[in-house]
């Protein structure tokens, strides 16, 4: 008997290690996801030593499905965060009216007020953007970086880029199977090599390590500065296997950069680990 039963448990095992996913995402219309990211950073400067800790949740509402193509509508539903800057705490919270008074609250009420529409293709590519008024004024340079890295609303849609759910490639993987894929948003350049950790009945399990550079101009108290350094980061990612969407992401990012003011070089070093979480609403 138990001869009989060994050839039965091979092939049941065989056929779950060969198990294969595509990179094709599943939508409906009229589906809200909310994203939540908890960060924590640490930076070394010049000036001395500076920490956050931050939460923000955005909110992807599906306007329409048309075929293989979805078009996503973004919007920042809240952000708050704990800064500690050379001994002095400033917290901010988007749901308490008096922290958005002043410089550190006008970059923040702006990606609040702001919409992004764009439409993806079946894999997640962005494929038309929908354009968008310009609302605000120009923020505090420093906190628009901060936000850019956040994985929030700072970074507009471009049409050809990746958005925040292509992670899968076009052709099928399956566990132990690697890919590589590139994106550039907001003057970064990002190149991750993606690995098959575990495929099961529910979910598709993956690690990633990123390499990358940076290197954009910001406007700080009317002035230009010139941002450029290098970025790695490495962490994990679970997807919905039904759906291809994500369903929680961490990651641990070193960042090195050299932030140029009228000829001053100042270096900065930060250290962050950040949870995603998504969830339907």
């Amino acid at each position: 008997m138990k001869k009989l039963l060994l050839p039965f448990f091979f092939l049941i095992a065989a056929g779950a290690s060969a198990q294969k996913v595509s990179g094709k995402l599943t939508f409906q219309k009229g589906q809200k996801l909310e994203v939540v990211t908890n960060m924590n950073t640490t930076t070394e400067m010049m000036m001395g030593e500076s920490s956050n800790k931050a939460v923000s949740t955005e909110v992807y509402e599906v306007k329409d499905v048309a075929g293989s193509n979805a078009t996503l509508e973004r919007s920042m539903k809240k952000l708050k965060m704990n800064l500690s800057i050379m001994g002095q705490e400033k917290s901010i919270d988007s749901d308490n009216p008096e922290d958005l008074k002043g410089m550190l609250g006008d970059p923040i009420k702006d990606i609040l007020a702001s919409k992004n529409e764009f439409t993806v293709d079946a894999s997640g590519k962005i494929v038309a953007v929908k354009a968008a008024e310009k609302k605000g004024k120009a923020g505090n340079g420093m906190m628009d970086m901060f936000l850019q890295g956040m994985n929030v609303g700072a970074a507009s849609p471009t049409e050809g880029a990746s958005s925040f759910f292509k992670i899968l490639p076009a052709q099928e993987v399956g566990k132990g199977d690697t890919w590589k894929d590139s994106t550039s948003t907001a003057g970064t350049t990002m190149l991750t090599s993606y690995t098959v950790k575990d495929i099961t009945d529910t979910e598709i399990v993956l690690d990633f390590v990123s390499d990358g550079t940076l290197d954009t101009k910001q406007d700080m108290m009317g002035m230009s500065v010139t941002v450029k350094g290098t970025i790695k980061s490495n962490g994990g990612i679970t997807l919905d296997k039904a759906t291809g969407l994500p369903k929680q992401k961490t990651v641990t990012t070193i960042t090195d950069s050299a932030a140029n003011l009228n000829g001053q070089e100042m270096n900065t070093k930060a250290k962050s680990t950040a949870v995603i979480t998504v969830k339907a609403i």
